[in-house]
């Protein structure tokens, strides 16, 4: 570790160097006769509405994605009663069975966003969803738990697009 000379040296080079560049700013500015223009304030860009119509012809083409993550899962599912199968009974095997019925129930829900979409039950499907994640990250299943995240970011790249268009 440095000793205290060295320290106060270096700290005192770096604020010398900020006393210095910040006196130089100063005589540019005035130098130049104008004071700094005051930065005006933007106004956001107003997105235009979508219209109905555009709404349900995005939502077709995105919704696919939905029943895709459906899809894995129910994959997920599988694999965990597998898993659970394999196993003798012990907290491995509640861990995979609990991993299954979120699962399941995660799919059923991607089922019902893709049917009709709301916010709520988009809402519902990420909780669902997130449930066995931090479950698996607090009992050291890392690897579980990023698989996992894999239809939550699927579900994502579906609803960002249409997310204000879509009803409560």
């Amino acid at each position: 570790m440095p000793d205290l000379p060295t320290i106060l040296l270096i700290f005192g080079g770096a604020f010398l160097l900020v006393v210095i560049t910040r006196r130089t700013i100063r005589k540019q500015k005035a130098r130049a006769g104008t004071p700094a223009k005051p930065l005006q304030p933007q106004v956001p860009a107003v997105k235009p509405k979508m219209t109905q119509e555009q709404f349900n012809k995005a939502w077709k083409n995105l919704s696919y994605l939905m029943l895709l993550a459906g899809v894995g899962n129910l994959y997920v599912a599988y694999t965990a009663v597998g898993d659970a199968l394999q196993s003798t009974i012990n907290t491995e095997t509640i861990i995979r069975y609990s991993d299954a019925v979120f699962a399941v129930a995660a799919a059923v829900l991607a089922v019902v966003v893709f049917a009709s979409p709301r916010k709520k039950w988009v809402f519902a499907y990420l909780i669902i969803t997130v449930i066995p994640i931090m479950f698996f990250m607090s009992t050291g299943h890392y690897t579980d738990a990023i698989v996992h995240l894999f239809p939550l970011i699927l579900v994502y790249f579906v609803v960002q697009p249409v997310w204000s268009f879509i009803k409560e």
